[in-house]
């Protein structure tokens, strides 16, 4: 079999070629330069500069995609200055923008910031469907035995906080080490009316004393495992984990370790090479 890449025909598959520009610019682990975009997508398909030029120019002009600029060099984003629907119920909005949403939509705002992303990268959107999933379709509160309170390790934006709250959490704490990171979490659960029921810390996790109904944490996986232990101290029956930020061959590890006994899965998501797992207490 050849493996010599596709031809993209034009101008009739210009739209599958800013589907793949959309796809790799939100999939890549790390912020992409037009050069570095070119040489990824030259390895599956034959294309000019000025074909691929004129892709990225449209999506910028259509509002998907945006410049940035940081150590001197120019990145390719996801633009997040509309609206932006990442699953059933869940709306990613410019915190300056009024969007009324439809009936049992959660809105999120997120401010762009220094330390996190907008909560575009597929880590996030992992771990924000998988929140939904489990207030929503899985329903776990109504079973388990801890008070309605949430737990985000690593806060970054404070987003998967902002969103069990929105989901139905009483209350959240989210913590990180980094504190322009908790400034930009606090200034975000402000900006969402959630506030005065989100506390941002410093805390490590170590310390904390507390049980959680819901934890969230978009880590890498050797972080997640090392976890473990603390996470039948910080749960009780019935409460939830949701893990993002792992790598899909790293996903079957994390899921031996977590239903050897104490958790069982209840959900796997996957995009791209990203999985997030959902466990519940037994």
């Amino acid at each position: 079999m050849s493996r010599n890449p596709k031809e993209m025909k034009f101008p009739q598959d210009s739209g599958r070629l800013q589907k793949e520009v959309l796809e790799e610019v939100a999939a890549s682990p790390e912020l992409l330069t037009f050069g570095r975009l070119e040489k990824v997508l030259k390895r599956r398909f034959r294309i000019k500069r000025d074909t691929l030029k004129k892709a990225v120019g449209e999506l910028i002009a259509e509002g998907e995609l945006v410049y940035s600029y940081k150590h001197g060099c120019s990145f390719l984003e996801k633009s997040f200055d509309k609206p932006v629907r990442i699953s059933k119920r869940i709306v990613i909005v410019p915190y300056r923008m009024s969007f009324p949403g439809e009936p049992g939509d959660v809105v999120i705002k997120i401010q762009p910031g220094i330390s996190f992303g907008r909560g575009d990268h597929p880590t996030t959107m992992l771990g924000l469907r998988c929140i939904e999933y489990a207030f929503k379709d899985a329903a776990f509160l109504e079973n388990c035995e801890v008070d309605s309170t949430a737990l985000d390790i690593g806060t970054g934006s404070g987003i998967l906080a902002i969103a069990s709250v929105l989901f139905g959490a009483a209350g959240a704490t989210g913590i990180d080490i980094d504190s322009c990171a908790r400034k930009e979490a606090a200034d975000n659960a402000e900006i969402n009316g959630v506030g005065n029921r989100i506390e941002i810390s410093g805390m490590p996790v170590e310390k904390i004393k507390e049980r959680f109904s819901i934890i969230t944490a978009n880590l890498r996986c050797p972080t997640l495992m090392s976890l473990y232990p603390l996470m039948l101290k910080l749960t009780g029956k019935g409460s939830v984990l949701v893990f993002s930020g792992i790598k899909i061959p790293e996903a079957i590890g994390l899921r031996l370790l977590y239903t050897k006994n104490y958790f069982m899965m209840i959900r796997e998501e996957h995009e791209k090479e990203w999985s997030a797992s959902v466990f519940r207490r037994i």
